[in-house]
């Protein structure tokens, strides 16, 4: 994560870098200590992982110059004062630069093996650079030992401060808890803190002796820090080492009394150390690291898999659904306690129910023949089947399945989820039978809507719907359509003289008389009182005029049947012509049916 520092941070980054370098120097320089691990150089590159290129060259330019003031007042000439400087800050340019193509952006946390190593060759890269400019400044004065030593002192610098120094920016400008970047980092600093002062202690104790060497003394303590602590007990271990060798060095003095060597070789040999110590425990933080985030991964997934059984159970307990499973390889069987609930048997721990065919009110048959019909079926096949429970209800199960085959293609097992559809075939029964008599009730609804109640043939409305539908078809097809109007002679007689009863069963008779003359693509329909309309589709004129003769000698002759008065019809009938609508034409056969009337009843008559 990037942060973009102000000049004044800038300032006092590149302070605390002069400051930190001063302190080195001038515990080496006026104090004979020697410095196993330059610590300034952790500083910058922590400042330049997180800054902004295009704030490099500033941090860069205050660096150079804060370093040769430095190396300027502890007594080096300018040249060299200046060359050593660049020599720093480019080891640390380099560091930096590797080391964001490295972590892109996720400092702080190694995120593995590869990651570790490549952070440690950055170092190195940057070592090796800053010590071959540092050799080229200084060719005369510059030894093999003091080239390893420059090495080793700048890349430890790079790899123990650099982390230290990021986590605690990130603390004083973000917020955030120091020890919390690390799956093992979450320790109160307290903790941390008394584990970094027992390595210091035990390295002063190992290297203040000079009887025996001890060094694995250190190397347990800091391999148990790494363990407890992840990357930053490792890093805390290998800085408390290193002051320890340094309070050892102070005066000229040997970092280790159980080396017999010069201080720089001294110095070297511990460097070497601390470079073994620290790549043997930073990859074992890794692997740590690693292993934390698996488990952490996999309590979480453990944890969830828990919760989703516990939602699964629940669902199949409201829903009702059982689940099976049957082992072809072994022949055994395993029902979930749902399943047994829906076969009305009482749950076992074996999760095997046994012999269930009697269950089946065919033995089973039906089931398996399924089953074994769809024995190679690769997707997933449902089909339902009925069972009675010991309690001898009947029901009907709905199964989805699927087959699970090994790399030859073999059936291994068959899984299966059950659902009791019983009452879902029983609403859906009384559903259809209420959708049916539904039906019948519309369809009688829309019958009585369009039947004269007294004579059951078609009424005003339904008889001009017909008469409209027809003339369409005229216009369209270009057919004949013939029109009859006709009603009961002296029909106000009848009733005045038999009653309104009479009157309504001559109604009906005569309407009994005209539906045995009519075709059966024709409609007759009561208009009125005693009105009544034939529609004869596709007839010529000749055929309308026979139905109406044949209708009006039917009515006088057959009248009269059961006891009625005798009555008589005047017709009268027209034909469509282009042009004529439903009321016109009807208007037509109403003139004709009048004048019918008016030459005597009892007769037919053609519209003009």
């Amino acid at each position: 994560m990037q942060r973009d520092f102000t000049i004044k941070q800038l300032v006092l980054a590149a302070l605390a870098w002069w400051a930190c370098a001063a302190l080195c120097m001038w515990l080496s320089v006026f104090n004979g200590m020697v410095s196993l691990i330059w610590w300034p150089n952790g500083i910058a590159v922590a400042v330049l992982y997180l800054l902004p290129y295009r704030k490099w060259p500033i941090f860069l330019a205050m660096g150079l110059v804060v370093a040769s003031i430095d190396n300027w007042i502890f007594t080096m000439p300018p040249v060299r004062a200046v060359g050593i400087a660049i020599a720093n800050f480019a080891e640390v340019a380099v560091v930096a630069w590797l080391g964001r193509h490295i972590m892109r952006g996720k400092h702080g946390r190694l995120l593995g093996l590869k990651t570790m190593f490549a952070l440690v060759g950055a170092g190195l890269a940057g070592g090796l650079t800053s010590t071959s400019i540092m050799a080229m400044v200084d060719m005369t004065a510059s030894t093999w030992i003091g080239i390893i030593w420059w090495c080793s002192a700048v890349t430890l610098g790079t790899l123990v401060a650099t982390p230290l120094v990021l986590m605690a920016i990130e603390q004083i400008m973000g917020g955030r808890k120091v020890f919390t970047h690390e799956a093992k980092g979450n320790r109160p600093f307290r903790e941390v803190a008394l584990t970094t002062l027992l390595v210091f202690a035990i390295s002063i104790v190992v290297f203040e002796q000079a009887a025996v060497q001890l060094l694995f003394l250190p190397m347990a303590a800091t391999i148990f820090a790494t363990i407890r602590y992840g990357h930053i007990g490792a890093t805390v271990s290998v800085l408390a080492i290193s002051v320890a060798s340094g309070v050892e060095s102070f005066g000229g003095n040997s970092p280790a009394a159980f080396l017999h060597l010069g201080q720089l070789e001294s110095a070297v040999l511990l460097q070497a150390y601390m470079m073994v110590l620290l790549s043997t425990s930073v990859p074992l933080a890794a692997l740590l690291m690693a292993h934390d985030r698996l488990a952490a991964r996999l309590r979480h997934r453990h944890a969830r898999m828990r919760e989703n059984l516990s939602w699964l159970g629940l669902a199949e307990e409201t829903a009702r659904i059982g689940r099976w499973r049957y082992n072809h390889r072994t022949n055994s069987r395993d029902w979930s306690r749902q399943m047994f609930l829906i076969y009305g048997l009482e749950p076992n721990s074996s999760g095997d129910p046994g012999d269930t065919k009697n269950l089946h009110p065919d033995g089973g048959k039906e089931l398996y023949d399924l089953l074994d019909h769809h024995a190679q079926d690769k997707a997933r096949y449902s089909f339902e089947y009925p069972i009675r429970t010991p309690r001898g209800e009947d029901r009907i199960l709905k199964m989805h399945a699927m087959n699970e085959f090994d790399d030859t293609g073999e059936r291994i097992s068959t899984f299966g989820v059950v659902m009791d559809v019983t009452d879902h075939h029983q609403r859906q029964d009384l559903l259809d039978k209420e959708r049916t008599r539904a039906m019948r009730l519309a369809a009688e609804a829309q019958y009585l809507a369009q039947t004269d109640p007294l004579t059951g043939l078609a009424n005003r409305r339904r008889t001009m719907s017909q008469l409209e539908k027809c003339i369409e078809q005229c216009e369209g097809e270009g057919r004949p359509l013939a029109l009859i109007a006709f009603d009961i002679d002296h029909f106000k007689q009848v009733n005045d003289t038999y009653g309104h009863q009479v009157g309504d069963d001559v109604l009906v008779r005569v309407a009994e008389i005209s539906r045995g003359e009519v075709r059966a693509s024709d409609l007759i329909g009561r208009t009125g009182g005693e009105e009544f309309v034939w529609l004869l589709p596709g007839a010529q004129s000749a055929e309308a005029e026979n139905a109406a003769d044949r209708l009006c000698r039917a009515i006088a002759e057959n009248s009269s049947v059961g006891g009625l008065p005798k009555v008589t019809a005047s017709i009268g009938f027209a034909m469509w012509k282009k042009g004529d609508t439903a009321s016109s034409l009807l208007g037509k056969a109403d003139a004709a049916l009048y004048e019918a009337k008016g030459a005597g009843r009892n007769r037919v008559q053609k519209a003009a």
